[in-house]
């Protein structure tokens, strides 16, 4: 099976699995750590402990809110002790459900594909919406009054 930690600053991971629920249902192989305001101590141990819990057979990925935040990087250096997780940072909803939904685990270049599509989604819809093409309005024509309805 595959597990997938999701691990912000804040509420964002939170939120993410929230998101995952209200679109999937139950997400039991989605687990959330978060490193919040006031805390001093990296995530590491917490992390540390629920990869501890799971099959030694599951692909774990943890995926981080932003690359090079204290976040990210207690998760790179975790990963250099542990060859059992991958670490994928700027985590999106594209990526995370097409990880929780992955049925095989996800690696190479299936896994670099992933990411580039999960990219794709990132878009400035003004800017996109400014440059297509509108389409002509219709002139709408007043039915006769003697027009049946």
């Amino acid at each position: 099976m595959n597990q997938l930690i999701l691990a912000s600053h804040g509420g964002l991971a939170e939120g993410a699995r929230d998101t995952l629920s209200m679109v999937l249902g139950d997400v039991q192989n989605v687990h959330v750590v978060s490193l919040k305001r006031d805390d001093k101590d990296p995530i590491t141990k917490e992390v540390e402990a629920l990869i501890d819990s799971f099959d030694p057979a599951d692909t774990v990925y943890v995926c981080t809110d932003m690359l090079g935040s204290s976040v990210n990087n207690s998760m790179v250096e975790l990963m250099g002790k542990r060859s059992d997780i991958t670490v994928i940072s700027g985590m999106n909803m594209p990526l995370v459900l097409s990880l929780v939904t992955a049925t095989e685990p996800v690696q190479g270049a299936e896994l670099a594909k992933l990411i580039r599509d999960a990219r794709r989604g990132l878009r400035n819809c003004a800017a996109a919406c400014a440059t297509a093409p509108r389409p002509k309005r219709s002139r709408l024509v007043p039915l006769p009054p003697s027009a049946p309805m």
